[in-house]
């Protein structure tokens, strides 16, 4: 390769966008499914939601899923729901391969959220 070439080659590709950096918007489950992470590598706690990113069990690529923390939109309680399952989330972030983290959002009329931690 000639280097004239080799040094249109290199320009092309640090100008074209990057999209490694780009963040996409978390996933929506679907209620009344449970979710199983192997490992957590982050999780959020909002007034409404609680989200989680890890990868799930038998996947290899980590996953961003936003859950709904229970009760109506406005009411305190959401974020002590979600707060119930931060600490379980945080114990599967600090032991990686030792416990499971599963969260069930429920169907929002008849069961609420529930998270569990499961030593592998």
């Amino acid at each position: 390769m000639s280097p004239l070439r080799a040094l249109a080659l290199l320009a092309t590709l640090s100008l074209a966008p990057s999209t490694a950096g780009a963040k996409t918007p978390p996933e929506q489950p679907v209620p009344g499914v449970t979710y199983v992470f192997a490992s957590v590598d982050a999780y959020t706690v909002d007034l409404a939601s609680f989200d989680v990113t890890g990868t799930l069990v038998g996947e290899s690529t980590p996953r961003t899923f936003s859950f709904w923390a229970g009760g109506t939109s406005d009411s305190a309680s959401n974020s002590v729901e979600a707060s119930r399952c931060d600490r379980l989330a945080l114990i599967a972030m600090t032991r990686p391969g030792r416990y499971l983290f599963s969260w069930n959002e429920g169907n929002g009329y008849t069961s609420l959220p529930k998270c569990t931690l499961t030593r592998q």
